[in-house]
């Protein structure tokens, strides 16, 4: 009779927990003279340039700052300011953050966040 009781409180427990957050879309970010890509997702952070292989590092802990996140590796660093208005150059397209990247010493500027 236990055992009957049992299963029915198991099954209720489970149905009553909220199923784990969707993961968050990766964070993208671009820049011109010289073109770059940035991906910042769960796992990793890479950095694109043409004709160039990715560098890629594990993504670390965030760090919350006043205008926007910072993220440091080894290897990259990205300062994102939220500052809509930033153009990347090339296009119409307007985003919502400033994006400075730094990888192994040499900075590079562009726009993110779409």
């Amino acid at each position: 009779m236990k055992r009957l009781l049992a299963i029915p409180l198991t099954v209720l427990a489970t149905g009553c927990l909220t199923p784990p957050p969707p993961p968050a879309a990766p964070y993208r970010a671009v820049g011109t003279e010289p073109f770059w890509n940035l991906l910042i997702d769960e796992r990793d952070i890479t950095f694109i340039q043409p004709d160039a292989q990715p560098i890629r590092q594990p993504t670390p802990k965030v760090i919350v700052g006043i205008a926007g996140e910072i993220y440091q590796t080894p290897r990259i660093g990205v300062n994102i300011v939220h500052a809509p208005g930033c153009s990347d150059g090339m296009s119409d397209r307007v985003y919502p953050d400033k994006v400075q990247v730094t990888v192994d010493g040499r900075q590079f500027n562009g726009c993110g966040g779409l």
